[in-house]
């Protein structure tokens, strides 16, 4: 058996999840619309990498978080990409990650997304956007900036609550 596709795949899934543990650098709290900014300037990096890009992975901003999330094929390959793209993106000082095989990629997620929305919406007890969301291969994946522990909690419990979720996955970040 030749090994070494394998190993490649491993030194590049190695190098992608050495950042997913948190870098961390403090920041000013940013504002919706140079998170808007900083995501489409990320987007579009994607885009110019590869043009499907946007296909398999979704874009989450929030301050200076930016989660990256997807059902990917078994090379990876675009995912270490967007993580580099992502980190060398003015403004961003912490990269996050959530993966999940194609094969668990689910045809009910975009209309699962709408419902959560909702429930999420009725939830926070504010009348703001509430937290970015994307819900992939049935897991929720909130990012977003909250009031306090109880509204995080409130938005996790609100999504969990939600027919067809099987799981959530939580990026909530509590005001200072």
């Amino acid at each position: 058996m030749n090994w070494a596709p394998l190993r490649l795949l491993a030194l590049a899934l190695a190098w992608l999840l050495s950042g997913c543990a948190g870098q961390s650098t403090p920041a000013a709290p940013a504002t919706t619309t140079s998170d808007g900014r900083t995501c489409q300037s990320i987007r579009s990096a994607m885009v110019a990498r590869d043009p499907s890009a946007l296909t398999v992975l979704h874009v989450l901003c929030s301050d200076d978080l930016v989660v990256i999330a997807g059902a990917l094929p078994p090379d990876y390959t675009l995912a270490v990409a967007a993580v580099h793209i992502a980190r060398k993106t003015p403004g961003v000082h912490r990269v996050e990650t959530f993966f999940v095989p194609r094969s668990a990629r689910e045809a009910s997620d975009a209309a699962l997304a709408v419902q959560v929305k909702s429930a999420v919406a009725g939830s926070d007890g504010t009348a703001g956007a509430g937290p970015n969301m994307t819900v992939i291969g049935g897991t929720v994946v909130l990012v977003g900036v909250v009031d306090d522990q109880a509204q995080a909690d409130r938005l996790v419990a609100s999504a969990s609550a939600v027919s067809g979720v099987k799981s959530v996955k939580s990026f909530l970040q509590v005001k200072p």
